[in-house]
């Protein structure tokens, strides 16, 4: 196993995380919006604290979308800097696979519907498989209206966990509900699940050059 820097700016908290081969530790910042106050300073804290140079890493990973405009282009910017300057690849991973991981960790099920909250009453919705450790993308990733969200008609039933707070105000469709067993609302992405499937990603060679650390924008991305 490696040792992985995560950073999370998708949301208007942020966080940073150091997993050692699994072993991992983790800073949070709880105040909204000082992504660029509180980026650089966690990261220097967290390494210093558990006596890991910069030399030491293997890669650094962060969140690279749909989320926080601003957030992202810090967390894409902090990241790719860190990695030319090391000589480091990178991981670039999306928010919705992070959700989907971390609602694993809560409700262990094949399938997760994920569903954020987007602008203009429209959500950013994907399907992830869990398989190997990994969250696989079935299909690709949208920003749609949330009963344009489209379920395929194989997936087996009671199989999948709806998570994201894009379902909350929603009426589920007829054509949705069998699939789902459990809801989980309130799983933001967050830098420990981060590292969790960067770990994953990089065993598999999922690395990239440090010019490709960039945010990804499915459309004009919320901001807090």
């Amino acid at each position: 196993m490696s040792n992985i820097l995560a950073i999370d700016t998708s949301n208007s908290q942020c966080s940073v995380a150091l997993n050692c081969g699994g072993d991992i530790k983790s800073a949070f910042c709880t105040q909204a919006r000082q992504h660029a106050n509180r980026l650089l300073p966690m990261i220097h804290e967290l390494l210093l604290e558990n006596n890991m140079a910069l030399k030491n890493l293997d890669a650094v990973a962060f969140v690279s979308g749909p989320g926080s405009f601003t957030g992202l282009r810090i967390g894409a910017g902090v990241a790719q800097g860190l990695a030319l300057g090391l000589n480091l690849p990178v991981l670039a991973l999306s928010t919705l696979a992070v959700m989907a991981l971390k609602a694993h960790a809560k409700v262990a099920l094949e399938y997760y519907l994920v569903k954020m909250s987007a602008r203009e009453d429209e959500v950013y919705f994907a399907i992830y498989q869990f398989k190997a450790g990994d969250m696989c993308l079935v299909g690709k990733e949208q920003v749609c209206a949330p009963a344009h969200c489209l379920i395929p008609d194989d997936l087996p039933l009671n199989s999948c966990c709806a998570v994201g707070d894009g379902w909350q105000a929603e009426k589920l469709e007829p054509n949705v509900e069998p699939f789902i067993s459990h809801f989980l609302y309130d799983c933001e992405a967050d830098a420990v699940s981060l590292s969790c499937l960067a770990q994953t990603r990089f065993a598999a060679g999922g690395a990239s050059a440090p010019e490709l650390a960039l945010p990804v924008y499915l459309k004009d991305q919320m901001d807090y």
